[in-house]
């Protein structure tokens, strides 16, 4: 995939590299320590729950930047965006018991799904390619009974992406700019992550998932522009400055997702080159991480309506 990205680095005209401005990013990085979502919960599950939550959570993180911000509550605490569906889904698992029972979630309808996500400001965006989202996943699931074993006879990363793309046309992220297929793939790439970290039988199968990319997305470009090192054209600028919609699949988006995914290689080239072990998804979190956590940013996230990321 690096080649695909390559190429779009190559050709692009409204974003460009500033290499001589990676060094500030990679220091406020410091030592990686990357922890998956997973340890941060006190959930008992088996392994067959756990893909399944993966599955379902993956299937509808997408497009949070619509306003006015949805938001929840959980456990106290105020959250929007990505923290609110993911707690919202957990919030469901921990207090309704048949939630991760496949036939229940093949009953749900769209009137019980909506009500997982307890609102307390705005309503969660595009609410009905969530559903279906989660229809195709579920469906998929109970229809094929063979799933489960499917999944755990898989040796490569690579090829458990490649299962997931091949057959839930949901996570099929990929796009066509100047006549070459670009496959980012960011949904899949998380869930084939999650998948590892969350079933010790893909984990011990796989090996590693050392051979994915980074998960484009919203927040790592406006890190990367945060720090210098993604350069915006005057045009492109003026239009995510001013949050004007940019299409899916135009060249100005297609050629932000891609620039930042090259990117992400080079960072993880320079850490491997200094002893450092780590993979690009590793890597993705924890510049998503810096970028949450930085109080003085100044960018603004490119906005558009994708079920894709």
């Amino acid at each position: 995939m690096r080649e695909e990205f390559e190429y779009v680095v190559k050709n692009s005209k409204y974003v460009k590299i500033n290499n001589d401005r990676l060094d500030d990013c990679i220091k406020a990085l410091g030592k990686p320590n990357y922890i998956h979502w997973s340890k941060e919960l006190s959930i008992d599950l088996n392994e067959e729950e756990w893909i399944l939550l993966a599955f379902i959570i993956e299937s509808m993180n997408f497009c949070f930047w619509k306003k006015p911000k949805w938001k929840i509550e959980y456990n106290g605490e105020e959250m929007s965006g990505s923290n609110a569906l993911f707690y919202s889904i957990i919030n469901e698992v921990e207090n309704n018991p048949n939630f991760l029972n496949i036939d229940y979630l093949y009953s749900m309808t769209q009137g019980d799904f909506k009500k997982i996500f307890k609102t307390i400001n705005g309503e969660i965006p595009l609410f009905k390619e969530r559903y279906n989202n989660f229809r195709e996943v579920i469906q998929y699931i109970k229809n094929n009974k063979n799933f489960y074993n499917e999944i755990y006879s898989i040796k490569k990363d690579k090829d458990l992406l490649q299962f997931i793309v091949s057959n839930f046309s949901s996570f099929d992220d990929k796009s066509i700019y100047k006549g070459k297929t670009i496959h980012f793939n960011k949904r899949a790439t998380l869930l084939t992550n999650d998948l590892f970290y969350l079933s010790n039988k893909i984990r011990n199968n796989l090996g590693n998932v050392n051979n994915l990319s980074g998960c484009a997305d919203y927040g790592i470009p406006r890190t990367f522009r945060d720090y210098g090192i993604l350069e915006y054209s005057p045009e492109l600028s003026d239009k995510v400055d001013n949050e004007i919609e940019i299409p899916h699949n135009s060249e100005m988006e297609i050629e932000i997702r891609a620039n930042m995914l090259y990117v992400i290689e080079i960072m993880k080239q320079y850490f491997q080159d200094n002893a450092i072990s780590i993979n690009s998804v590793e890597l993705d979190n924890l510049i998503w991480l810096l970028g949450k956590n930085n109080k003085d940013r100044k960018s603004i996230a490119h906005h558009t309506i994708t079920i894709y990321y």
